[in-house]
């Protein structure tokens, strides 16, 4: 941990209730601090409907997938140690989606298909990515990624143009208190076995041979985060769809602002992210009123770039390390 890093931490807690305040407020219609306090007692009116019914659920489920996806990029950036590692570069939320969507197609009667058919489809993704030369190699590792994405994504295509573009543009437009309690369930039950965890990623700094020295059950570890970080990609993907470069951008902030010990990393990242995603959602939802720019978009606008400058400043993979 930096010696600053009580001060981010604060930072970021103060971002995350300023901007749920905002969320709360904007929109089509703007309801003031004043209104926010009084329309709690009159439930049959039309800002009551728009608070608790349509934003605050909007709210929520944002904050949940920030977490979860910033939490799933530092859990594969440990395992892979690569700095840009994330479920949604590698394949696995695109691999989600489109089982996903073969699932609404072929097997509409299945109790919660999207999750079960999403958990199948990063499953196969990650069989599919670790099978291979690419864990020895970073080069390799993110073509292999790139690829497996672009093919699953064509795939979705292939099935249907119409679902899967709606898939590819993830928004939180549609997502009722039923998605939100279920996002809560799932992301908040990985979150915490990711907390917990938190000081297996820091056995993975060490070189596998040097670790299996001291006893540490080197594959266990690896395949217990991969399967999280998966878990907790899938969660957000089966129902909100793949929403990139979260997982990249935060927790690489994270190891400047708080440093490289993923017991401190992680609750960061958790933070960092819930606060990234719904300021992300608000501003896209509110800059061009009465239409909207999907989550989405809006995190493909802020992370490609990023990632350019993160591989840019340090000069490809070898000079940039996740330890």
């Amino acid at each position: 941990m930096t010696k600053h890093a009580g001060w981010w931490y604060g930072g970021v807690l103060l971002l995350l209730v300023g901007t749920i305040a905002v969320a709360l407020m904007a929109g089509t219609t703007w309801i003031g601090p004043g209104r926010l306090w009084t329309i709690a007692s009159q439930p049959a009116s039309r800002d009551f409907v728009t608070v608790f019914n349509l934003r605050l659920p909007r709210i929520v489920s944002s904050l949940i997938c920030g977490g979860s996806l910033a939490v799933a990029g530092a859990l594969f950036q440990a395992v892979f140690r690569n700095p840009i590692a994330d479920p949604s570069i590698l394949g696995i939320s695109s691999a989600a989606d489109f089982f996903k969507l073969g699932g609404a197609l072929l097997l509409p009667w299945l109790p919660g298909r999207n999750w079960v058919l999403a958990l199948i489809g990063g499953l196969v993704a990650l069989a599919i990515l670790t099978s291979g030369k690419a864990l020895r190699d970073p080069y390799r590792l993110i073509i292999v990624g790139v690829a497996l994405d672009a093919t699953f994504v064509g795939l979705a295509r292939l099935v249907s143009s119409g679902q899967a573009t709606q898939v590819m543009q993830s928004t939180f437009n549609a997502v009722t208190w039923r998605d939100t309690v279920a996002l809560l369930i799932l992301g908040l039950l990985g979150i915490v076995v990711a907390l917990l965890l938190a000081p297996w990623a820091n056995y993975l700094k060490l070189a596998d041979t040097a670790l299996q020295t001291i006893g540490v059950p080197v594959r266990v570890i690896r395949w217990s985060l991969l399967l999280l970080g998966m878990y907790l990609a899938v969660s957000v993907t089966a129902i909100v769809g793949t929403i990139p470069f979260v997982g990249i951008v935060i927790p690489n902030l994270a190891r400047r602002f708080v440093g490289h010990d993923y017991q401190t990393l992680i609750p960061f990242s958790m933070l960092a992210g819930a606060w990234l995603m719904l300021a992300a959602d608000t501003l896209g939802r509110t800059i061009i009123v009465p239409s909207e720019i999907s989550a989405a978009t809006m995190m493909a606008v802020i992370g490609g770039p990023f990632v350019i400058i993160l591989l840019q400043r340090g000069r490809g993979f070898h000079g940039i390390t996740t330890r």
